[in-house]
């Protein structure tokens, strides 16, 4: 069964406008443009305004679903089908649209298109019982999400949000119909993963794929500066984080892969989509808000992955040197996109020690505890530096032959008695918020570049106080001068890797 392709999906409160007369000015705005039912559903009813319109009219709706206009009222009205009762009837009837007509005072006509989902029970809070978070985990395709937009994350702090933002998505059309309701919920649907030919895809047990995927969503004041923001990660539910994890000889129960990926190659050599996967997210130290992973599995060019608005255009991540104005906890949340560099690193105030911040702050992730800043999901949070203690590099891995260690991108580390597997993903500099893991350095390894450094955020503070440490790893051409080190002090303004401990 094909997708249906609907001819353009507005996902704000006001629709679009068109015009045959560019001398007037005319439109119609409706509550939502995404509508979602169960089968046999009760009718609902929207209402809609408009400026310079005389009547509007329904033109096409698609079979088996109803779709009418009150223009007295102005509202319409949409009732769903009953459950057709086979499964190749329902995926005619699940998603449909109706064209809507609207004809100005001057004559002159505009089209809009409203989407309409059968969705079952697929209505997700995703916050349900106030476990707030700054990030959330969605695994269940055709389900409509929504989450409490009006609170600061873990805080539990109210903020007064006025609209919603997506900041950018990593898949163009994951996040459809994102809409702030009345009750200060922000709600949005992300549909079946579909092939380039338009065909919903399955896994091998016959369910439907999500598409795998990151998004940032913002929620904005009355004058339009960000007030807080979201990590929505898409991710199959067999690769689930939220139930994929390991537990480790010292008892802490870690992810089994990175925050933001999509898989764990668990060294695999021969699948260069697998070993991408494995890349997660970078943050810079006690940041929330996450930034791009690479475009390719071997970093080329040092490349990041192409981020999408809402109407599809490509958005980047923007550098800015920090200083006493913008590096504060107060820009970093009105400027998720921006990565606060520290090139200068000058030895007389707080910009010199490679801090983001021109003051530092030790406390905005929780050494034990899970805190406002903390960007994992609830229930998991940043490793304490003590939780990685347990892991080792086996002589073996140490020892591995250099042609089969090149193609892992990563090692595998042990906690004495099991294995588990760290991507090679590098990180973000400091100096000007690159991706970049590769070791080369001229006239010190005697080879091509490699990505094999690894670098893995704790919530530490190092000996100085000043730097915060990530458990690191480099495996260089040279096997005499590999590198592993558990507490690892870096520079805060750099951005790592994260895989979340369960609390």
């Amino acid at each position: 069964m094909k997708r249906m392709r609907f001819l353009f999906s507005a996902v704000a409160i006001l629709a679009i406008m068109a015009s045959c007369n560019k001398e007037e000015s005319y439109s119609v705005s409706f509550e939502q443009t995404g509508y979602y039912f169960k089968w046999g559903g009760e009718p609902q009813t929207y209402h809609y305004t408009t400026h310079n319109v005389s009547s509007i009219s329904v033109s096409t709706v698609t079979e088996g679903w109803t779709c009418t206009v009150d223009n007295a009222s102005m509202s319409i009205t949409i009732t769903p089908p009953e459950d057709p009762g086979t499964e190749a009837e329902r995926e005619e009837l699940r998603t449909a649209s109706a064209q809507i007509n609207a004809v100005s005072q001057k004559g002159n006509t505009a089209q809009y298109l409203l989407n309409f989902y059968i969705i079952g029970d697929s209505d997700i809070r995703l916050d349900e019982s106030s476990t707030y978070a700054n990030c959330y985990v969605a695994t269940v395709p055709g389900a409509l999400y929504t989450f409490d937009a009006t609170v600061k994350g873990p805080s539990g702090e109210r903020i007064p949000t006025a609209s919603v933002e997506l900041l950018w998505q990593s898949k163009y059309g994951m996040i459809e119909h994102l809409h702030l309701n009345q009750d200060g919920t922000v709600s949005f649907y992300i549909d079946r993963l579909t092939d380039d030919e338009g065909e919903y895809e399955v896994a091998d047990d016959g369910s439907y794929l999500i598409p795998d995927g990151n998004a940032l969503i913002a929620a904005l004041d009355a004058s339009g500066t960000i007030l807080w923001s979201w990590h929505i990660w898409a991710i199959d539910a067999h690769e689930n984080p939220l139930e994929n994890y390991d537990t480790y000889a010292n008892g802490k129960s870690f992810m089994n892969k990175n925050l933001g990926a999509f898989a764990n190659s668990k060294g695999a050599t021969d699948d260069t989509d697998l070993i991408l996967d494995s890349y997660g997210l970078y943050y810079q130290w006690g940041r929330k808000d996450p930034f791009a992973r690479p475009l390719s599995y071997n970093c080329a060019n040092n490349y990041d992955e192409r981020l999408y608005n809402t109407s599809g255009s490509s958005v980047y991540v923007k550098e800015v040197e920090t200083d006493a104005t913008v590096g504060t906890v107060e820009y970093s949340i009105a400027n998720p996109m921006t990565f606060i560099t520290n090139a200068a690193c000058v030895a007389d105030d707080g910009d010199g020690i490679g801090d983001w911040l021109h003051s530092p702050d030790n406390s905005l992730w929780g050494d034990t505890s899970k805190s406002t800043y903390d960007p994992c999901p609830y229930g998991w949070r940043v490793p304490a530096k003590s939780d990685f203690d347990v892991l080792q590099l086996p002589a073996d891995e140490d020892a591995l032959d250099l042609d089969e260690a090149r193609k892992r991108f990563g090692w595998m580390l042990s906690d004495g008695t099991n294995r588990y597997f760290y991507t090679g993903a590098g990180l973000r500099s400091y100096y000007d918020g690159i991706i970049n893991n590769m070791n080369y350095k001229e006239g010190v390894y005697p080879s091509t570049p490699e990505p094999w450094e690894g670098y893995y955020w704790t919530t530490g503070v190092s000996d100085s106080g000043t730097q915060s440490t990530c458990m690191y790893f480099d495996l260089t051409t040279t096997r005499s001068i590999n590198k592993f080190n558990l507490n690892y002090p870096s520079k805060r303004a750099n951005a790592m890797q994260i895989r979340c401990v369960k609390m």
